[in-house]
């Protein structure tokens, strides 16, 4: 049997000129059908999701906007056939041209309604100082510029009300899904 690495296997289906098709998934994340993404979202069905977070070498978070306030970095569902750690890498290069980064995974949360019925894999990827403040600087991604928000700034906007930060990131803050787990010796 071929594996989503293999070599043999296309990474990706050709997209047709339609929407593009996303996977549904079942109660334990295997994939079920193609379907487009819109449909996906409007029927609440389970699938997967992406969020990267990117991080400078002190630790602080480079968030950008949402339709619902401040968000991760990044956000995608994978295409049809995509693995979560090449959509995270697709993620960096079209939107950050950070193709060299490796990033890494900090949580996968479960299917549920604060998740939009998606099996979560949230990333992070560590950035130079320097650059984050390019980044974050206004004009370069965002007019106004970017926040650029430790620990301690990230949770107090995640107590503000109303909610400053996007439904996810504010649950992924509350959870602790974006503490960095210490590898165990």
């Amino acid at each position: 049997m071929l594996s989503r690495s293999s070599p043999h296997l296309s990474p990706l289906l050709p997209q047709s000129p339609g929407p593009a098709l996303r996977e549904v998934v079942d109660a334990t994340d295997r994939p079920l059908c193609l379907l487009p993404e819109s449909a996906i979202l409007r029927q609440g069905l389970r699938h997967r999701s992406v969020a990267l977070l990117l991080r400078d070498s002190a630790g602080r978070a480079l968030l950008r906007p949402g339709a619902d306030g401040w968000d991760f970095s990044s956000r995608a569902l994978p295409q049809a056939l995509e693995a979560v750690e090449d959509c995270c890498r697709r993620l960096l290069a079209q939107d950050w041209k950070l193709e060299s980064l490796a990033p890494r995974r900090l949580r996968s949360v479960a299917a549920a309604p604060e998740t939009g019925m998606a099996f979560l894999s949230i990333f992070t990827a560590r950035i130079p100082a320097a650059t984050a403040r390019e980044l974050a600087h206004p004009g370069v991604i965002a007019p106004e510029g970017l926040p650029l928000v430790d620990a301690e700034e990230l949770a107090g906007l995640a107590g503000q009300e109303p909610p400053l930060l996007a439904p996810l990131l504010l649950r992924a803050v509350r959870a602790g899904w974006l503490v960095e787990q210490c590898a165990e010796n």
